[in-house]
């Protein structure tokens, strides 16, 4: 008889990773841990189960709640078979719909080559009796905002607070002074807290700015940089005179951490992340991650829920400089309609060479080589990656909704698909052959 699982996960000493080590040569799945999903109609009975579990060799089984009921994670023994031997298994059992195994996902940012050390910058503190200094003082610095045309934008769509974009990554600094205004505040979460139990039935409590899938409490923090400096470059709050700003200057960004220090997540806790911001009225959800894992069914399942659910879903296209058409990374290879997929771009407007591409999966690009944003600590520091890129199209989606807000999500993806700037960089290596223009989007 296994014992009962709660949500722990343990990163294996032989995984931990350096924030975006590319996923080539890097592990593809969580050794031991299988994922199941079960025909909606299937009827289990207690004796099947336990049949199911000992044919497997499982050791630990943690249910999944709410949206996900259907939905088991199996740690099982190795020592009796191979994780590809249980899915194969479990794929023969008449209630089994899928399985597959608990694919490992990584922050796509490339710290190792092209991170510059956070620097932290002084502030500008307003006198007595005025108001905050109009002017970001490094806002020259995020060469990105103008390249997409954002600062002509502001004096008529700063954006608004009530757009929530869910930032999917390794926690945010919600303490940092240009992010902590435009940090989401769950509306419900004095009556989670009260009562112990979510509205959704997900087993989640009193999280007021978003959940942390890695520790399991309500404490989203940053504990690797990564989602942190996503976060600025998405909604960095304007205008109050502190270092830059971000695509929209207002905005509310719902802090889910499923990447651990290392960037290193799996899709368990991903899906997990995903039904969550949806639950909580997240609009756009940023993912700047991915995998090589695959075909990572359970991932593309919490994409098309969220598309049900009327999100945008925008993630980074991979950093390996290969083609996602023909060798796929995940999520950037899924073709679900609510998705938007980003290559990074220079400020030449090339392609960063280190950019992925693909004309069927890959939909535009954006601004993702020497991006300068927050980053923890009330510090400041430049970044690289298609990470980067992606935080730029979820920060313009958000302000597209909130010029348009009863628009629908495809209308949005398609505004900021074909009002981009057609760069010869980019034909033949993206969807579109363009880049984000969120000006022309607005106009």
């Amino acid at each position: 008889m296994m014992k009962a699982g709660k949500w722990i996960f343990a990163l294996p000493v032989a995984l931990v990773l350096s924030v975006g080590s590319a996923f080539a040569g890097a592990p593809a799945y969580r050794e031991g841990e299988v994922i199941v999903k079960y025909k909606d109609n299937a009827v289990r009975a207690f004796a099947d189960m336990e049949a199911t579990y000992k044919r497997a060799g499982a050791v630990d089984v943690k249910r999944f709640h709410g949206p996900l009921s259907g939905f088991e994670q199996l740690t099982v023994d190795l020592s009796r078979q191979s994780v590809e031997q249980v899915v194969d298994d479990l794929k023969r059992d008449p209630s089994v719909e899928y399985a597959q195994p608990n694919y490992l996902l990584y922050a796509n940012d490339l710290k190792e080559d092209t991170v510059v050390s956070p620097m932290a910058r002084p502030v500008l503190q307003p006198r007595p009796g005025e108001g905050a200094p109009a002017a970001d003082p490094y806002l020259g610095s995020a060469w990105g905002l103008k390249k997409i045309g954002a600062s002509q934008v502001w004096p008529s769509n700063a954006g608004s607070r009530s757009v929530v974009v869910a930032v999917i990554d390794t926690g945010i600094d919600y303490n940092h002074p240009d992010l902590a205004a435009n940090v989401w505040r769950n509306p419900n979460a004095a009556h989670t807290a009260a009562t112990g139990v979510d509205l959704e039935g997900q087993g989640i409590s009193g999280d007021v700015i978003g959940w942390d899938f890695v520790h399991h409490d309500n404490l989203p923090y940053d504990d690797a940089g990564h989602g942190t400096h996503v976060s600025g470059t998405i909604g960095a709050v304007g205008a109050n005179g502190r270092g830059v700003s971000g695509v929209s200057p207002r905005v509310s960004i719902m802090a889910v951490k499923f990447l651990a220090a290392n960037g290193v997540g799996d899709t368990g806790a991903a899906i997990r992340g995903i039904d969550y911001a949806i639950s909580r009225g997240a609009k756009v959800l940023n993912n700047s991650w991915g995998g090589r894992g695959g075909p990572n069914t359970a991932l593309r399942d919490a994409i098309e829920r969220s598309a049900n659910a009327g999100a945008l879903f925008v993630t980074s296209a991979g950093n390996d400089g290969t083609n996602d058409d023909t060798y796929p990374s995940y999520p950037a290879s899924f073709t679900v309609p609510n998705m938007i997929t980003v290559a990074a771009t220079t400020s030449s407007d090339g392609i960063a060479s280190f950019s992925n591409r693909g004309v069927r999966t890959v939909h535009l690009g954006a601004p993702g080589v020497g991006i300068y944003s927050t980053m923890r600590g009330n510090s400041y520091g430049y970044m690289s990656g298609t990470s980067m890129a992606a935080p730029h199209v979820s920060g313009a989606a958000a302000l597209v909704w909130a010029a348009h807000p009863g628009w629908s999500a495809q209308q949005v993806k398609q505004k900021l698909l074909e009002s981009g700037d057609s760069l010869p960089s980019l034909q033949g290596r993206t969807m579109t052959g363009r880049r984000l223009n969120v000006l022309r989007a607005m106009q």
